[in-house]
């Protein structure tokens, strides 16, 4: 058994959904064979009882700057853009980069657990709560550094950047930041997870092979996505995107959808309803698609598997974004047939036509949803290949056994090091 301190810079974490979903599996697998600390920036009164089916692990140790705020120092005596900057830098002992709120948040906690606890291994979550590694360093440095990277963020910003129409200043600099990061990791962590192996060798090379990845698959909990096996799913004429707003490749996404392929569709099938269902804020840029007797635009819910139950089929429109797309692997369970473009397939081994249909172009999208929606016997083959490639491949449970077992790997490599090079 290993004691692993789970670093989670995540505001909403409980109950799992969006970003949060890998990391609260990962954190609920985790607490099965080893002892796990964990800080998480969410209030810990949140983190109680079960929620949307799931329940937050009774044995996780945590902390976080609702219960504990950061003491106060002599960097409070200065103006406040000011003292963020040199106190991010004292603390991590370097002038590089601007001040990550999440190191400020939370840099009295990882230095109170490591002189409390004898820590194993630390995960980040994402570069950003990385930027502490150099206090993980100075106060355990024993300890093994993972980051968990979720996409390789330099390739989301520039792709976003080329979809845009004007790059802003701090547009450009959020790209050079990610890109230099991405390409230091050897600086900061000892080994890094991915969600795909495009992503791994993306990150492997950025580094010109001084750090090596592990990619550990995103999944579902097949047990609480139930599979529908009603037959008159096919027959409801309902297709839903679901997919948090906050995210650009999600807003633009939806956005060519409503635009480009939603009328080709409603031009062959006027009855046929889209229903979008996701957190975040829905600008100016959303409202022709909000006033559109066509779509039932619901927002955030509080739970998603009914309108997965209500609809047909799951659109995934995204062109842009690395990693795996959740909501895919979550339809899957679920029983609803997936029409998406490659990019918001990326990393889910499914094949074109078995498990999903895929399409990049306007027409052959909306021509796909519609061959989907008319003929039943794709509908229900598609459908049905689909929860069984999730539940052999995709599956926490199972996933959860990999990473116990690179977690314990980690630990026996370490402690031989260590017993050969004592400090």
């Amino acid at each position: 058994m290993a004691r692993v301190l789970h670093v989670i810079p995540y505001q909403k974490f409980f109950p799992p959904v969006g970003g949060a979903w890998r990391p609260f599996f990962f954190l609920r697998e985790l607490a099965r064979q080893h002892e796990v600390h964990a800080i998480i920036l969410q209030p810990q009164s949140e983190l109680q009882g079960e929620r949307g089916g799931y329940r937050f692990p009774d044995n996780v140790k945590v902390y976080g700057p609702a219960q504990t705020p950061p003491p106060r120092t002599i960097f409070d005596l200065l103006p406040a853009r000011l003292n963020s900057a040199l106190h991010y830098r004292w603390l991590r002992r370097s002038s590089r980069g601007p001040a990550e709120t999440t190191v400020l948040e939370i840099h009295h906690l990882l230095e109170k657990i490591l002189c409390m606890e004898r820590i194993d291994v630390v995960i980040f979550e994402h570069l950003h709560s990385m930027m502490a590694a150099p206090i993980v360093r100075r106060f355990s440095p024993q300890s093994i550094r993972i980051l968990h990277a979720h996409n390789v963020d330099s390739d989301l910003h520039e792709q976003l950047l080329k979809a845009g129409n004007t790059a802003t200043r701090a547009d450009l600099s959020l790209l050079h930041n990610a890109r230099w990061s991405e390409s230091n990791l050897h600086r900061f962590v000892d080994t890094f997870w991915t969600c795909s192996e495009i992503d791994r060798a993306k990150l492997e090379a950025m580094n010109q092979g001084r750090i090596h990845g592990c990619t550990i698959r995103t999944g579902v909990d097949t047990t609480v996505l139930q599979y529908d096996d009603r037959a008159d799913k096919f027959n409801r004429k309902e297709v839903l995107f679901c997919g948090s707003l906050d995210y650009p490749p999600n807003r633009n996404g939806l956005l060519w959808f409503h635009t480009s392929i939603w009328p080709l569709i409603r031009e062959r099938l006027p009855q046929v309803r889209l229903v979008v269902i996701g957190k975040g804020r829905a600008g100016s840029e959303f409202s022709r698609l909000r006033s559109d007797p066509s779509v039932d635009f619901k927002g955030e819910v509080e739970s998603v598997i009914p309108y997965y139950e209500r609809s047909s089929c799951v659109v995934v429109p995204l062109l842009q974004g690395s990693g795996v797309r959740v909501k895919i692997l979550e339809a899957m369970s679920l029983g609803s047939p997936v029409v998406s473009t490659p990019m918001g397939a990326e990393g889910i081994e499914a094949e074109q036509g078995r498990e999903i249909l895929l399409a990049d172009q306007a027409e052959s999208f909306a021509a796909a949803v519609l061959r989907l929606l008319a003929n039943r016997e794709l509908f229900e083959n598609l459908r049905g290949a689909a929860r069984r490639l999730v539940e052999e491949k995709y599956d926490w449970q199972m996933i959860g056994k990999k990473i116990n077992r690179v977690i314990n790997e980690i630990r026996t490599v370490n402690e031989v090091a260590q017993s050969e090079h004592p400090a």
